[in-house]
């Protein structure tokens, strides 16, 4: 078994060591350039993104003016001039109830076709309002974020792009990640919090979202928006370059002020993260022991441990919104002195009848349209920052776990394996060796067992196999081909597993068998089914082999579990079957009838057992003998039993702990 200290060593090497580090500007750039592709493979849905963006704009803009044109045009008289006379003179001359009909008209076009326009963009999507105040919460709405100015009919539109580029998105980035654990390589799971994976799939993929649009999108459109309204500002009051200037300066008051806490931000963010995921693993992990929970009565204690895990997360959010806060608290006094001077002017203009009411409400309308974009480009760092946090435990995975590939030496196994062979082969989990000098070679038409005492390396062996570890030193051939020559993919269609804790899915007995073989008919199920010794007991079930079964299985004897599992390795017709320990769970009988089965199996292939009964061991044509690190003795069981007294020593210490 895998050496627990070694296993810590094999994920922190992995995939944690690198989220220890303080996460740098440098790092949160090239994580963003590194997210950049599960973006731009929908260009299309993101141009038209763009596209409808950029157009609300032009109306965005036009939205001060009718206010300015009935309180000095219609109310106080006054001629129009500058782009709205040009417009609207020759088509209502100087009638002022013709121009009030004209600025209604426009009024009711625009609801209808934009809606309501807003100074701030409008959350789309499916997100929940009471999402929760914990990272969980927070990112399952990431997941369905977007942001328009439009409503109405052309809203309607933007919405539906929207949603539908966000969930491609992050379906994408978390498609991959999901793979990539899947992938991974085996060590990684023998330490590895389930509930920290799930947490990563489901709610650090979400960051995607928002680093596209409040990343990407959302500046770039609050430059432009920044720059037409300062150059509309210019031409209208271009006598007036105090008004300009004031405006101009809030935009570094807020990029300093959101630079300046960008890493407090990040760095908190990550913090919410990590104890988010610490919730998910330790709810995870108590509800797959819930049958010990109860068995010792610690549903009170287990109820504690997750309680305070929760809270964790709770306060680590709260410490977020902190920071925010003080950002806030730093930020308004400087906004707020520059806000006061402006409104001091504006007034005084007035007085002096250099402006009107209606410049005053103009302006008043750009200086609101203004407010959005600057806070948008000033904390645009900012506001990525939790989101950068997310894509730096994305790419963890995306970037650290990967299954060895084929080196490409080889043109694959060609016919059917005849020979399986160890040659100096040393295994081991970081800087730890659990196995060296292993030696042994078996061929098809015989039965082997794997012996030796727990923890001495078995498990490691036979994973060593299908490529779930690798060997540091020496080969693994299959009839002459080195392993690393050939995909994990390519061995594993040939090889077949039946692991000692066999779990099975929340599906049909027939479709648990069939799983790794989804082209069998119905008839080589059942055949299948009868070669495992599982066709009576399924036979005798009221839905046969149309059973639903529980969560991994729950519904059937351990022993059941395992017949069904042998079924689905037979089914494969493999040319390699291991199995480890597959009589632990059979009664004598059921033991020797499995045995008959196997034995025939061997008669054209290789058959691998791990066992420790002796019953089993004497059935099989050689033993290994693993032991001290290494292949110690190999032979029959009966040579073994007669010459080494280190494996007489292992059947006795068997023997007393295992029923013959």
């Amino acid at each position: 078994m895998l050496d627990g200290a070694a296993a810590r060593d094999s994920r922190t090497n992995l995939l944690y060591a690198g989220e220890q580090a303080p996460l740098t500007w440098r790092e949160a750039w090239r994580i963003l350039v590194k997210s950049w592709p599960y973006v731009s493979r929908y260009r299309r849905l993101v141009a038209i993104k763009c596209a409808l963006v950029f157009v609300s704009l032009t109306f965005f803009l036009m939205t001060p003016w009718p206010l300015k044109i009935v309180i000095d045009n219609v109310l106080d008289g006054l001629p129009l001039t500058g782009v709205p006379g040009a417009i609207l003179t020759p088509l209502v001359g100087a009638s002022r109830g013709g121009l009030l009909v004209a600025v209604c008209v426009f009024l009711v076009l625009t609801v209808i076709l934009i809606g309501m326009v807003h100074g701030e963009a409008q959350a789309l999507g499916t997100n929940v309002n009471s999402g929760g105040l914990d990272q969980a919460g927070i990112t399952a709405n990431d997941a369905n974020e977007g942001g328009s100015l439009w409503n109405g009919l052309f809203g309607y539109l933007e919405a539906r792009v929207t949603i539908d580029l966000t969930q491609r998105m992050n379906q994408s980035l978390r498609t991959a990640v999901y793979e990539r654990f899947l992938r991974s390589p085996l060590a990684l799971y023998a330490d590895q919090k389930i509930g920290d994976a799930v947490f990563r799939v489901m709610y650090d993929s979400a960051s995607i979202g928002p680093v596209f649009y409040r990343g990407v999108l959302a500046p770039i459109m609050s430059v432009a928006m920044f720059v037409m309204a300062i150059l509309v500002l210019s031409i209208q009051f271009r006598n007036e370059p105090v008004i300009i200037v004031v405006a101009i300066l809030f935009l570094p008051v807020i990029a300093i002020g959101s630079g300046f806490f960008g890493r407090a931000l990040r760095d908190q963010s990550q913090s919410m993260r990590e104890s988010g995921s610490n919730v998910m693993a330790a709810f995870e992990e108590r509800v797959a022991q819930v049958q010990l929970i109860k068995a010792f009565g610690q549903e009170s204690r287990e109820t504690a441990v997750v309680d305070a895990a929760s809270w964790q997360s709770y306060r680590s959010t709260l410490r977020m919104l902190a920071i925010i806060f003080l950002l806030v608290l730093v930020l308004t006094p400087v906004s707020c002195v520059l806000i006061g001077y402006a409104f001091y002017y504006l007034m005084m203009q007035v007085i002096a009848g250099r402006m009107t009411l209606g410049d005053i409400v103009l302006l008043a309308g750009y200086g609101s349209m203004l407010a959005n974009p600057m806070s948008i480009i000033g904390g645009t760092w900012a506001s990525v920052q939790a989101s950068v946090a997310g894509l730096r435990r994305v790419h963890s995975v995306l970037d650290n776990l990967a299954e060895p590939v084929s080196d490409g030496r080889g043109d694959g196994l060609g016919g059917r394996i005849k020979q399986l062979e160890f040659s100096g082969v040393v295994i081991g989990y970081g800087a730890t060796t659990v196995l060296s000098g292993v030696n042994m070679s078996m061929h098809a038409g015989e039965m082997v067992a794997l012996a030796g005492p727990s923890g001495c390396g078995k498990t490691t062996l036979i994973h060593s196999i299908p490529r779930f570890v690798e060997p540091s030193a020496g080969t693994i051939t299959f009839g002459g081909v080195d392993s690393r020559a050939v995909a994990p993919d390519t061995i594993r269609a040939r090889v077949a597993f039946v692991f000692q804790n066999e779990s099975l899915f929340s599906i049909s007995i027939e479709d648990n068998i069939r799983y790794g073989s989804a082209g069998a008919s119905t008839a080589e199920v059942r055949e299948a089914a009868a070669m495992a010794g599982a066709a009576e007991f399924i036979d005798r079930l009221p839905d046969g082999y149309a059973t639903m079964l529980g969560r991994r299985g729950a519904r059937l004897s351990v022993g059941q579990k395992q017949r069904i599992a042998i079924a689905r390795a037979l089914l494969r017709r493999p040319e390699i079957i291991v199995l480890d320990e597959p009589a632990a769970p059979l009664d004598p009988a059921s033991e020797a009838e499995l045995l008959g089965t196997l034995t025939a199996l061997a008669r054209d292939r290789i058959v691998i057992i791990v066992a420790h009964r002796a019953g089993t061991l004497a059935a099989c044509d050689r033993v290994f003998f693993v032991h001290d690190g290494t292949i110690a003795a190999s032979g029959t069981h009966a040579h073994l039993l007669a010459t080494d007294r280190d494996y007489q020593a292992y059947l006795a210490q068997s023997a007393a702990e295992i029923p013959a």
